[in-house]
């Protein structure tokens, strides 16, 4: 068999997921940072070579993680191998130079339809569902391709994930999981990033995260570090900083959570909630943090991102919130409910997010009863009353203490 070479330096399972081409449904299940995204892409590429003049597809979760991360590992690619690809984004397909048969670009946000591929490659296998997984099996079906392999990789999501059960549990017919640990992969990473990851994540998803194992997520409470004995205290404000909000923009329920910064630690004091009526519109919010003392000279409000967008009255509710004098901090889009979860629960265990035990009922209650759909990741919002709080907390504190200290663009107003 021609063995294509593209330069690479392999490490562990990276090697071994290059080197299998006769298992169909072949994954790596491998911790943050270990080079998923590049071993996959280049084994696509060795695959489109393989099973040349024959196409062949490969699938994200969305368009967004696309354009963010994989676009440009197969940029990089590219240059260091002299490779004179190009990307055709109207009919999302690259053209590569050693075949007619194109590479082309799916996403997980809608049925993929159409397409007949001899071999096929899934990017964060573990954040799609499982219905997508079937559907790219039925797009490999030339009958002339030399390798109709179905090549995934990602980082394990729990035991109640579908793909824990298909490639570990009762592992499909014809298919192999792969584990890689971030730390083979340490020569391309940054000195600092294996230590950052053992800051990060709670311990019990360093197996998960750092050596992309299975294991249990702790059932499935979005909090599952919450623990009211070692995070709830009553503390009073300290009146030489500022109170930070976090506010989520719901019309029937519209809620802010007050904290403060202590070091390393973000303290709650209050919350504020409006239901019914009261809840459709910010003015009522403003006056009703007024009303307790939470004013533009002593407070800073960081709201829902998508609150930069939304239009209420012909104004989104953070120019209402700016117009009325606030200051307010927020990012250009919400964090990944993963993210949220996994750094929130990481500083819940370190104690590092403090919960004000009576003036902060319905925020305590939202971390105790928050639950995490298993499939998707993300917190169930089928109770109308849950959820907004911790939204609002999730939003604060990325700003702050931001996950794995992962630091977008931050938009901030001017203080009055």
């Amino acid at each position: 068999m021609k063995q294509v070479r593209l330069r690479s330096k392999l490490v562990g399972a990276q090697w071994d997921f290059m080197q299998d081409y006769q298992t169909k449904f072949l994954h790596l299940s491998a911790g943050y940072g270990f080079g998923k995204s590049r071993t996959l892409i280049l084994k696509l590429l060795e695959l489109s070579k393989l099973n040349a003049p024959y196409p062949g597809g490969i699938v994200v979760p969305s368009y967004t993680d696309f354009t963010r991360d994989v676009k440009v590992a197969f940029e990089d690619i590219f240059h260091e191998n002299n490779i004179k690809a190009e990307y055709h984004g109207s009919e999302h397909k690259y053209k590569l130079p050693w075949t007619k048969g194109a590479l082309y670009v799916a996403t997980a946000e809608k049925k993929i339809r159409g397409p007949n591929w001899s071999y096929a490659g899934i990017n964060e296998l573990t954040l799609i569902s499982f219905e997508r997984y079937r559907e790219v099996i039925g797009r490999v079906r030339i009958k002339r391709a030399a390798f109709p392999q179905i090549a995934s990789s990602g980082t394990p999501e729990g035991l109640a994930s579908d793909y824990y059960e298909a490639f570990v549990e009762k592992p499909m017919a014809g298919s192999r999981c792969l584990y890689g640990d971030t730390r083979e992969n340490a020569h391309n990473l940054n000195p600092n990033y294996i230590q950052s990851l053992y800051d990060t994540y709670p311990k019990q998803l360093i197996d998960a995260y750092m050596k992309g194992l299975w294991v249990n997520l702790a059932g499935n409470r979005f909090y599952f570090e919450y623990d009211p004995v070692r995070n709830d205290q009553a503390n009073e404000p300290d009146d030489e900083l500022p109170f930070l909000i976090g506010m989520d923009f719901n019309v029937e329920f519209l809620s802010a959570s007050v904290w403060q910064q202590w070091g390393n630690k973000m303290v709650g004091l209050d919350e504020v909630v409006l239901e019914g009526g009261e809840g459709f519109k910010v003015e009522n919010m403003i006056t009703a943090l007024r009303n307790k003392g939470y004013t533009p000279e002593n407070s800073i409000i960081c709201p829902d991102p998508a609150g930069k967008s939304r239009n209420t009255s012909g104004k989104t509710e953070v120019e209402i919130l700016e117009q009325a004098g606030f200051q307010v901090k927020t990012r250009a889009a919400a964090p990944r409910f993963r993210e949220r979860q996994i750094n929130m629960n990481n500083l819940f265990q370190k104690q590092r997010i403090i919960v004000h035990p009576t003036k902060q009922p319905k925020t305590k209650k939202d971390f105790m009863a928050v639950e995490m759909d298993t499939a998707s990741l993300e917190k169930i919002k089928k109770n109308p009353k849950l959820t907004h709080l911790s939204d609002g907390v999730d939003y604060l504190v990325d700003l702050y203490f931001p996950f794995n200290d992962h630091r977008s663009k931050v938009s901030q107003s001017r203080i009055r």
